[in-house]
């Protein structure tokens, strides 16, 4: 499922569940999402890590300061995210 947290300058950060990883390590994927002609830039990555999964459309500037954002913002979301979404808490 995906979580809203924020919208900045056009461009939508969702988060998902909790989710582990075969040995129990728990992460959270984010997704950063722009609407342009015909479709979407995208930047799919994962917290704790800041891991890129999927780009397309954002430049490597972009994508660095798109998951600066979200290292700064990483402890929010893990509440979040523990609460059960934005505004639960």
């Amino acid at each position: 499922m995906k979580n809203f947290y924020t919208e900045i300058d056009n461009i939508t950060l969702t988060y998902s569940d909790i989710e582990k990883t075969k040995d129990g390590m728990e992460f959270i994927r984010i997704y950063f999402e722009k609407p342009v002609d015909g479709g979407f830039n995208v930047l799919e990555s994962t917290l704790p890590a800041l891991d890129i999964v999927d780009a397309e459309g954002f430049t490597e500037k972009e994508q660095k300061e798109l998951l600066d954002y979200a290292g700064r913002n990483a402890f929010l979301i893990w509440e979040f995210a523990r609460d059960g979404g934005f505004g639960v808490a």
